[in-house]
């Protein structure tokens, strides 16, 4: 027959409640000692122990804060962005110029005005990626694959 684990907390709170009269004793003869000899309680050694810990916690906390006031307050965080660059290509392909646009998030009122050639022919522009392009912006064409590069055909991202 398998034996049972022992309780370890149940054995400790027994041991607690059989010692509890004993220390209640030894407290008050140690109260009664420390009030005919104010040195003694310095002297113990629980006494002493704590209020080097106390001590040693207040001057942490007093070298943690002393050092928050000489350290210069953290850069604040900039606000949200709204905007955002978009490349653009000219689809006319005499002119295929490549330029950016600064624009509201969201924004998706192409063709834009190309400065180049001052028609409205400016597309919204991928990277082609592909050994012959090479990382070119390009206007891509809607297939039904999906969108192509025109110059190699490769299918874009």
């Amino acid at each position: 027959m398998a034996q049972e684990r022992p309780n370890r907390l149940a054995e400790w709170l027994m041991l607690v409640r059989r010692q509890a009269p004993i220390v209640r004793e030894h407290l008050a003869a140690w109260i009664e000692a420390v009030r005919e000899e104010p040195r003694l309680a310095w002297e113990t050694s629980a006494v002493r122990y704590t209020a080097y810990g106390l001590a040693a916690l207040v001057l942490v906390w007093v070298a943690t804060s002393f050092a928050g006031w000489l350290a210069p307050p953290a850069p604040s965080a900039r606000p949200a962005a709204t905007t955002a660059d978009f490349h653009v290509v000219c689809s006319d392909p005499n002119c295929g110029h490549h330029f950016v646009i600064h624009r509201k998030f969201g924004f998706h009122n192409f063709p834009v005005e190309c400065p180049q050639c001052k028609h409205q022919t400016g597309v919204s522009a991928r990277r082609c990626n592909s050994p012959t392009c090479d990382g070119r912006w390009v206007a891509p064409l809607q297939t039904d694959q999906g969108l192509i590069c025109p110059l190699c055909g490769t299918k874009l991202e």
